[in-house]
């Protein structure tokens, strides 16, 4: 019985097969070995003196172009043309927990600078102290998520982009613009918020319903946000207030001018100050993104985060709430749950508990060992 033998061919030798077979070059029988370049690489590519085989060269040729469509498939295949950030790429195939398995086709992993959720629109309370159950205290900012809802949303089919149009506050119908006006009737809208933002959404999955509320159990506690909001405005300040500079020196003949910023340039050469050197001028008032923030408390009846830490703004003013992108803490045991991403697209609404008006708090996890023990301390 005849066999035929098949040769494993490289990515190289695979490119320089397709040239062959459409020149129909490399199936002659009688021939010399010719080069064939490409690229910048020379490889060899032998002509098929003999064949041991029974077969017609057209039953060859189908045979061969049969195996090639294999190879190009195996190379669409890892393309990973369908894949979304978060999930599996490949099928798993082996596993020492079978936990792995049963969450097949589901989110693995939360990658916050690929996977984006909505966002939040919350009103700075103020700065209060939180005593957790070992006695620490944390200093805590208490935001208020007044009224958050989804106005619309955006998918990439109609709009171009996947994005959430929230709204928050409330504001007389006397005292918005017909234009505005309509857009919220449009939507149909019966409270008319105060103030509307945009959040980016990475993924159609992540898009909640229009109408849909946003409480304060849409973040989890532990997590860590990302706060953004407009800071307070200082006015006209000197170089040692806005930039930090030392001052002139406050004896040894200095009259007059201690909190001066300085030599601002150099001599006749380049004979100018150069642009923006800095000096005395406006300060705050400008759009500034506090990171990592861990939420310490959450309080679903009352709507409110309880955020370790100082928020940019004024008291009254709104910020907008994110998840951290950088540490997010999700998977860890700092997080409730161990949550390994948050809820997606948001929390699901209970009635009587989330925004009833009474206070319902949850404390983000505690650690196991006293922060006060000396003993403790000393092992970290």
């Amino acid at each position: 019985m005849n066999r035929l033998l098949v040769r494993t061919l490289s990515s190289t030798q695979r490119q320089f097969a397709k040239i062959n077979r459409q020149s129909s070059q490399c199936l002659n029988v009688i021939g010399s070995s010719s080069i064939t370049r490409n690229y910048s690489v020379t490889v060899p590519c032998q002509k098929i003196k003999s064949v041991n085989s029974d077969l017609s060269q057209a039953d060859m040729q189908a045979e061969i172009d049969e195996e090639l469509a294999k190879l190009d498939a195996i190379a669409e295949e890892k393309k990973y043309k369908d894949w979304k950030p978060g999930y599996r790429k490949r099928p798993l195939v082996m596993s020492h927990v079978l936990e792995d398995f049963e969450n097949e086709g589901k989110l693995v992993t939360w990658k916050p600078q690929l996977m984006k959720r909505s966002g939040a629109l919350g009103i700075k309370v103020g700065m209060m102290p939180i005593w957790d159950e070992w006695g620490e205290r944390h200093a805590c900012t208490v935001l208020f998520l007044d009224n958050n809802v989804v106005i619309r949303t955006f998918t990439e089919e109609e709009d171009g982009r996947y994005a959430v149009q929230i709204g928050a506050g409330e504001r007389k119908e006397k005292n918005i613009t017909k234009p505005l006006l309509g857009h919220y009737k449009k939507f149909g809208l019966e409270k008319y918020p105060y103030v509307v933002k945009e959040f980016t959404v990475s993924h159609e999955e992540y898009l909640p319903e229009p109408g849909a509320q946003i409480h304060a159990r849409h973040f989890v506690p532990g997590q860590n946000i990302d706060v953004s909001a407009t800071s307070k405005g200082k006015g006209f300040q000197g170089a040692m207030k806005k930039w930090n500079f030392k001052g002139m020196p406050a004896t040894h003949g200095t009259s007059l001018s201690h909190r001066a910023l300085g030599s601002t340039g150099q001599c006749q050469d380049p004979g100018r100050v150069f642009k923006g050197k800095k000096m005395a001028g406006r300060m705050g008032a400008e759009r500034v993104t506090t990171q990592n923030m861990r939420i310490v408390k959450i309080d679903r009846g009352l709507n409110l985060l309880y955020v370790k830490g100082a928020v940019p703004g004024q008291n009254g003013a709104f910020v907008e709430i994110k998840d951290a992108i950088k540490k997010p803490l999700f998977g860890t045991e700092k997080v409730e749950d161990k949550s390994i991403f948050p809820p997606l697209p948001t929390f699901e609404y209970e009635d009587g508990i989330d925004g009833c008006g009474e206070s319902n708090e949850i404390l983000m996890p505690q650690q196991q060992e006293d922060p006060f023990d000396p003993v403790s301390e000393e092992a970290a």
